[in-house]
């Protein structure tokens, strides 16, 4: 049997994916023209401490957006279960590539060449995951949680890039309390969650998450909660002329 979640997932994403097809046979003309190669929408990337809830964050901004703006295709948030589930399903991947159109596609290839033609074969899953990663960010509209988003869609108008921190005492009372442990494990658990995504980023990606320069936003969750760094968040895309 299909896990609930897994079934609600894939079939947001095949109406996602149908959406797209529609507004990439728009497009078939117009790309043949000269010239950059813009995402469809905007996309946010959320980069965040381990603890801060950078998903809630990303859920509550996507209900906002189509609740107030109700946009088409709607808003949607993808952390690293939904983007696990892209990447095994086969026929989602394809569904999903076939959304670019030509010039785009081509511009994937050549970022994953020129980014990531030298990643050691332990790593090659990244490969797919920039893939993905990259094609969402294309196709817009979409909220990317962690999964070194803001690295790979570098280089991609119509992105704004988000950075969600907070203090180490809030983050390991948080965590405790969601997973059911000691103060003394959750902090265990951040420690250790937290060095393999710098360590991955550093090693694999060339990249430090760690600098503001690189974010549009940096937001101390612990000082705004959920509501209210997600509202803050949408301001951003406002003011920066992203939201249309």
């Amino acid at each position: 049997m299909v896990p609930a979640r897994t079934a609600s997932i894939t079939t947001h994403i095949n109406s996602q994916i149908a959406t797209w097809r529609k507004q990439r046979e728009r497009m078939d003309l117009e790309t043949k023209r000269p010239g950059p190669i813009r995402p469809t929408g905007p996309f946010v990337t959320i980069s965040r401490e381990y603890g801060c809830g950078g998903f809630e964050i990303a859920e509550k901004m996507a209900g906002i957006l189509n609740r107030e703006r109700r946009p088409s295709p709607q808003w949607a948030a993808y952390d690293r279960a939904i983007l696990d589930t892209i990447m095994e399903d086969l026929g989602l991947s394809s569904s999903l590539m076939e959304t670019l159109t030509s010039p785009a596609r081509k511009q994937i290839d050549d970022f994953l060449q020129t980014a990531l033609g030298e990643l050691p074969s332990q790593v090659v899953v990244y490969r797919r995951l920039a893939e993905t990663v990259r094609t969402l960010a294309t196709n817009g509209n979409v909220i990317i949680v962690g999964r070194a988003g803001r690295a790979i869609t570098r280089g991609l108008d119509g992105g704004y890039h988000v950075r969600i921190v907070a203090p180490f005492e809030w983050r390991a009372e948080r965590i405790a309390g969601l997973c059911g442990l000691s103060r003394r494990e959750a902090e265990k658990m951040i420690r250790e969650k937290g060095g393999l995504r710098e360590d991955f980023l550093r090693r694999f990606v060339k990249f430090e998450s760690t600098e503001p320069g690189d974010y549009h936003l940096v937001v101390n969750n612990a000082l705004h909660g959920m509501d209210g760094t997600a509202r803050m968040i949408i301001a951003g895309l406002s003011a920066m002329g992203l939201l249309g």
